[in-house]
């Protein structure tokens, strides 16, 4: 089973349950991401996207202990966030309008503000302290906003 944290508009898919806060169309299980309500150590994979700045600074470090409590041994974490180290490079290059979304958040709806700010070695290391090892990470860009990708694996005892 893979869970799609923080889902909101996407399409389901098969395999894929879709777990969301928010009661929208495509939401599988509605359900707080902080409290997962999956038995330990059964989850094959985590999938999430535009999730994890939604959360403050402190709320952090235990919400990866709490996706890596329900992951099986060896099962996957796939983060996307943007890069705020990317990001504040370059951001006089970047429309005024993505520049906002990206380090603000959107703003349309109650969750949809940004708390916390992610570069490649923030990621990293709250993985890294929740026994998740890194093993992808991809740098890109969408809608001129630098973003970053991470993939982690769950390590073994």
């Amino acid at each position: 089973m893979i869970l799609n944290l923080g889902s909101g508009d996407c399409v389901g898919q098969d395999g894929i349950i879709n777990v969301d806060i928010r009661h929208t169309p495509f939401v599988d299980v509605i359900a707080d991401v902080r409290k997962l309500p999956y038995i330990d150590g059964r989850i094959e994979g985590i999938l999430n996207r535009n999730l994890i700045e939604h959360f403050s600074r402190k709320e952090i470090a235990p919400l990866f202990k709490e996706w890596a409590r329900v992951l099986r041994p060896e099962g996957f974490m796939q983060i996307e966030t943007v890069d705020m180290g990317e990001l504040m490079t370059h951001w006089k290059e970047i429309p005024e309008e993505n520049l906002l979304d990206g380090i603000l958040g959107a703003q349309t709806y109650d969750e949809n503000f940004h708390k916390m700010i992610f570069t490649r070695e923030i990621l990293e290391r709250y993985l890294e302290e929740a026994g998740m090892e890194v093993k992808e990470v991809e740098q890109f860009i969408t809608r001129e906003i630098p973003r970053i990708k991470v993939l982690a694996i769950k390590k073994t005892l």
